[in-house]
């Protein structure tokens, strides 16, 4: 299941878009986090034409912890292709269908994040992501309105729906069981700056079309360490 995250949208034209883009789409779920705007406005539904359906169930929430709190995977937007931290690397939105395909069918919670017009998402939003997004563009003229953005992003997953043969989603559970043993592997092994180990590793794992067998797997090599190490203790 995919879910839109809006993060201060300052103007209700493009949440009115976006709303009828999840509709054009196939998708349902739409949180606002602090929104400028009022998305029950004239001018929001006016955008939103045969969507206001989506604007009047949209759950606006103050923080965007509050909005990503359940969701088994993240994906932040950005048009910041440039950037040091393993983990910010972005794919394609073509690459990131292929990777999230099997959602479509899950109940598996995909919160997909856009930032403000003016200025994106922080440096600390886009920490919450799991990996990142962008969309490529003409280096003379690379900023895209909100809703365009959207737009692309949505229109890829949806032609994957029906390209690609789905495949069975990792569950929430066995990411946090990967996060629980990969955090207390990079304890043991005493690296500088752990957080930002683990979030690297976890970033490029995630790129890939993942199975659970496969999580499982290294869940299995790692819990394999993690007991050796603590018998030689």
């Amino acid at each position: 299941m995919f879910r839109v995250v809006l993060v201060e949208p300052y103007y209700a034209g493009n949440i009115g878009s976006v709303a009828r883009l999840m509709k054009n789409f196939g998708l349902r779920e739409l949180y606002l986090v602090s929104p400028r705007a009022d998305r029950l406005s004239d001018e929001a539904r006016q955008y939103a034409v045969h969507a206001q359906d989506i604007l009047f169930s949209a759950k606006v929430v103050p923080s965007l912890q509050e909005a990503i709190s359940d969701a088994s995977v993240v994906v932040a937007t950005t048009a910041k292709i440039l950037e040091k931290r393993v983990r910010r690397t972005p794919i394609t939105p073509r690459r990131m269908a292929e990777v999230l395909s099997p959602y479509w069918e899950s109940d598996e919670v995909v919160a997909i994040l856009f930032g403000r017009e003016p200025s994106g998402l922080t440096n600390e939003e886009l920490d919450t992501a799991d990996f990142t997004v962008t969309i490529p563009t003409s280096p003379d003229y690379p900023s895209l309105n909100l809703s365009h953005s959207v737009a692309i992003i949505l229109y890829e997953l949806y032609v994957s729906r029906h390209s690609i043969s789905l495949k069975h989603p990792v569950p929430k559970r066995a990411w946090d069981t990967l996060k629980r043993f990969l955090r207390e592997a990079i304890r043991i092994s005493k690296r500088h700056q752990p957080e930002e180990v683990e979030k690297a590793i976890l970033a490029a794992y995630r790129r890939g079309a993942v199975t659970e067998k496969e999580v499982n797997a290294f869940i299995g090599l790692l819990s394999y360490f993690v007991r050796r190490c603590d018998e030689e203790d």
